[in-house]
């Protein structure tokens, strides 16, 4: 049986009049995979710091095992921006150096960065130095308050990479449902003041909530039936008096039935933003356009045209310069040289941190979204997107001045979208949102007829919406050729083969291997890690033949049809492309990654699918290779 390391019994918490927590409990076993969700105002963070002894509980308590050791994620670190960061691991540590080094690496911190100043690296490769500081400390219990939050997607999947092989439980409490998917195996939701827990994946759980309120649906409908049936009776025979007893049986029936409410429907959040005019042409169009601050640039482009409608994330890591970009093109700040030209008459709108920290108007929450929005947009549609948002009842009333982070942050994006722009531009606008508001966002924004521009840590969120991807990398800012599930796949092959190099770099220096036995364990883990990359493979298949079905029906169609068809027609052309794109995308982000030796030959295969002069002769050149690929592909030879 396993042994519990947390017990949380009945702990209770309340703030001016609202009930956070009522006689919550929880037993949590060691090694246990546990992510935590829950509506915003939950209680999920209060219950974390009450844990942490940061807050205190109005009864209750949270008793730990004797051999416990938390390691929990704080956000804030007291950095010497002249420090370097081995040094700083040390100091706060008391670890040897090569322990440092060991446990940095694996959050992509190599034996370069970790002789750098922390004060020359990214908001990401900090957030990694505080990782390595608190794995270093030996934990065997990790509490981690949103991380997805302030990770850039390299950092969270070099954490998710370190989760998976971590041999320890934790607890995880996010809004990012791939995080959640890839790492936890359980899971728990807070849901008025009360703990549910449930023995699997988030995935299994909602499956299990919407299975649940059908039931309940179902048990419900037969309820108000049960009840119509007696209420015909009574109404019937209210008045005769040879029926009163019989009535009052029937009445007495009624009050005994009772349906069970259902607190938080499943899919229950829809948002029905203000419409917005469809048009044509293109958006934005950028020319050797040069961005950043006081004369130093962050990154520059070409040229680079976006059409109206286009969903458009601009990815990269911390401090490659997405919030500049963003900031540019809204106008906030000049770009350094070049230009960038939208199209006539183009209206935007912007939310980032800067637009609602520093708010000081004398507003209620209704009369501020009244003063942005859009000039006639009716009051009910005004309340039925505050009620989306998280505000409701007295809440519209507030005084802004009282609201806090989350709830103004919320306010302001609301108050951007209201305006019923051409052009979105939103940085980081999930953070301060729960579960269902935030796929509702995107699947909202999707049909948004004006073109958006945005960041998000959020995976779910923009998997959902990005049709097209700006990537900030190296001080260069360009149009990604792939899709945002390519992008993610590169990014975890990369930090595989980063870890990979850096693990075989440490193992050849003479000093770390005298004092570090655990290079075989070490290797174990990446060959194992590898061995994923088979089902990644699959995936791209599954994707192309589901690109293949859908073309052989459309023309099996044309086959059987006489009419002309303009849409399908089109779609199949769409098709086609998709499918070499696909083919692309596969063959040679995973050459490129995973069989270093042949890099050349691919680059050189490259070059040869791009010419215009061999098109007709590119598939043909991928299926060789691919096939070349699959014939030498042997995961556990990569690593000897």
């Amino acid at each position: 049986m396993a042994k519990s390391v947390i017990n949380i019994v009945n702990i209770s918490k309340s703030f001016v009049n609202k009930i956070l927590l009522d006689k919550a409990n929880l037993l949590i076993e060691e090694k246990s995979k546990i992510g935590m969700i829950g509506r915003n105002g939950a209680g999920k963070t209060t219950l974390i710091k009450i844990l942490m002894g940061e807050e205190d509980a109005d009864d209750g308590e949270g008793i730990f095992s004797d051999d416990i050791k938390i390691g929990y994620l704080s956000q804030g670190a007291n950095f010497d921006e002249k420090e370097k960061v081995i040094d700083y691991l040390i100091k706060s540590t008391n670890k040897k150096s090569w322990e440092c080094s060991k446990i940095a690496s694996r959050f992509g911190i190599d034996h370069i960065k970790i002789n750098y100043n922390i004060g020359d690296l990214s908001s990401g490769y900090r957030m990694r130095i505080k990782l390595s500081e608190m794995m270093l400390q030996e934990p065997n219990f990790l509490l981690l308050d949103e991380p997805s939050n302030f990770l850039d997607l390299n950092t969270l999947i070099d954490l998710e990479n370190f989760l998976l092989d971590y041999k320890g439980g934790f607890l995880i409490v996010s809004h990012d449902r791939e995080f959640l998917k890839t790492t936890c195996e359980k899971t728990i939701e807070i849901d008025k003041g009360k703990i549910i827990y449930f023995p699997s994946g988030i995935e299994d759980y909602f499956e299990y909530k919407e299975e649940k309120e059908a039931s309940i649906k179902k048990y419900n409908k037969n309820i108000e039936e049960r009840k119509a049936h007696l209420e015909r009776f009574i109404d019937r025979f209210r008045y005769k008096a040879t029926k009163a007893k019989a009535v009052q049986s029937r009445i007495k029936q009624i009050e005994k039935l009772k349906t069970i409410e259902i607190s938080h429907p499943s899919k229950s959040v829809r948002i029905k933003l203000p419409a917005v005019e469809e048009k044509k042409g293109f958006a934005i169009i950028s020319d050797n356009l040069n961005i950043g601050y006081d004369k130093k640039i962050v990154a520059k482009s070409k040229r680079i045209e976006i059409f109206r409608g286009g969903k458009v994330a601009v990815l990269g890591q911390n401090g490659e310069g997405k919030t500049t970009f963003l900031r540019t093109i809204s106008g906030i700040i000049k770009p350094l040289s070049g230009n960038y030209n939208y199209a006539q008459g183009i209206k935007t709108a912007y939310f980032g941190e800067d637009t609602y920290k520093n708010i000081t108007a004398n507003d209620t929450v209704l009369s501020f979204l009244k003063k942005h929005a859009k000039q006639g947009l009716l009051h009910q549609e005004l309340l039925t997107l505050l009620g989306s948002f998280l505000f409701s009842g007295d809440d519209i009333n507030k005084d802004i001045k009282v609201l806090s982070g989350g709830e103004m942050a919320r306010l302001s994006l609301l108050s951007a979208i209201t305006q019923c722009a051409d052009v979105l531009i939103l940085d980081e606008p999930t953070n301060h949102l729960d579960f269902e508001t935030v796929e509702a966002l995107a699947n909202s924004l999707k049909d948004y007829k004006g073109t958006i521009f945005f960041t998000s840590h959020d995976r779910t969120f923009t998997s959902l919406l990005a049709d097209t991807i700006i990537e900030i990398k190296d001080k260069k800012i360009s149009l990604y050729s792939g899709d945002y599930e390519a992008y993610v796949y590169k990014a975890k092959l990369e930090a595989l083969k980063e870890e990979e190099e850096e693990i075989k770099f440490q193992n050849n220096n003479k000093n770390i291997i005298s004092e570090n036995k655990n290079s075989y364990e070490d290797r174990k883990k990446i060959r194992n890690r590898l061995s994923k990359c088979e089902n990644l493979l699959k995936e791209y298949e599954k994707q192309i033949n589901d690109y293949k079905n859908e073309e052989k029906e459309i023309l099996k169609f044309f086959e059987l049809s006489t009419n002309y068809d303009e849409e399908k027609s089109k779609r199949l052309l769409e098709i086609k492309k998709l499918i070499e794109n696909k083919e692309y995308q596969k063959t040679f982000s995973m050459l490129s990654s995973l069989y270093e030796p042949l890099d050349n030959f691919f680059k050189e295969i490259m070059v040869m699918v791009d010419d215009d002069k061999l098109k007709n002769n590119r598939i043909a050149l991928l299926s060789l290779v691919d096939k070349i690929f699959k014939n030498m592909l042997d995961f556990s030879s990569l690593i000897k």
